[in-house]
Parts: C-alpha cells; sequence; structure tokens
C-alpha cells in the first residue's frame, strides 16, 4: 500500500533537488570560507576588467586633449586619481560581496540542513517498511 506520508516527503525532496536544492547542493561542497573567496576573486575579476575597459574609454575621450598637450599632459595625476579609485571601488566591492555570499551561504545551510532532515525522516519510512516485512 502507498503511504501519502512517504509520497509527499519524496515529492518535497524531489522538487527541492530539481529547483533550488541544486544550487544548493553545490554550494555544500564548499566551506563557508572558500566559497565566499570564490565569490570574491570572481568580483574582483570582473570588476578589474570592467575598471580597465572603462578607463580605455575614458582615454579616448580626452584623447584630443592629450595629443594636443603632449608630454605636458599631468598623467601622474591622472593616474594616481585612476588607482586610487579603483582601490575605493575594490574595497567596497570585497565588503559588500564577502557580506553577501556569507548570507547566501547561511541561508543555504538552513535549506540543507531541512533536506538532510527530510532525507532521514524518509530513511526511518523505509526502514519501518522493512522491518514489517
Amino acid at each position: 500500500m502507498i503511504d501519502p506520508k512517504k509520497v509527499r516527503l519524496m515529492t518535497k525532496l524531489a522538487v527541492y533537488e530539481e529547483g533550488p536544492g541544486k544550487k544548493d547542493l553545490r554550494i555544500n561542497g564548499y566551506s563557508k570560507r572558500t566559497y565566499v573567496n570564490i565569490k570574491q576573486l570572481e568580483s574582483v575579476i570582473a570588476i578589474t576588467a570592467a575598471y580597465i575597459l572603462a578607463m580605455v574609454l575614458y582615454c579616448f575621450g580626452i584623447y584630443t586633449d592629450i595629443i594636443s598637450r603632449g608630454l605636458s599632459f599631468p598623467y601622474q595625476k591622472y593616474i594616481v586619481h585612476a588607482v586610487i579609485l579603483y582601490v575605493i571601488i575594490v574595497v567596497l566591492d570585497i565588503v559588500c560581496i564577502r557580506r553577501y555570499y556569507t548570507r547566501v551561504y547561511e541561508k543555504m545551510r538552513v535549506d540543507i540542513k531541512q533536506y538532510e532532515h527530510n532525507l532521514y525522516r524518509l530513511g526511518r519510512y523505509i526502514q519501518k517498511e522493512k522491518d514489517r516485512e
């Protein structure tokens, strides 16, 4: 005979595994520190690429000014400002990314604990069925 509680539990587990659980189970393979550090590295790489592109576009915008002034153009001033701006952006990004992905990981751990509890309950149902037979 089919047990409705068991069917509901199996359905709940299957829905979780196919939906948000797919990502959560993959994240669960990492420690919190490793996961957050990987996400920070990805973010810093993306920001660096975007910043370099923005600086290249900015240089194209002031290209005529650079060419007209030649060696009297204040290169050092622009480079120092660009580096300071880059450092500020990266530091803010690191702080925000660390907070965000720490929360993501902690939420995932709560969901995984519920998933593991449901797996344990399913295992108990199966064991009870085997004991009855």
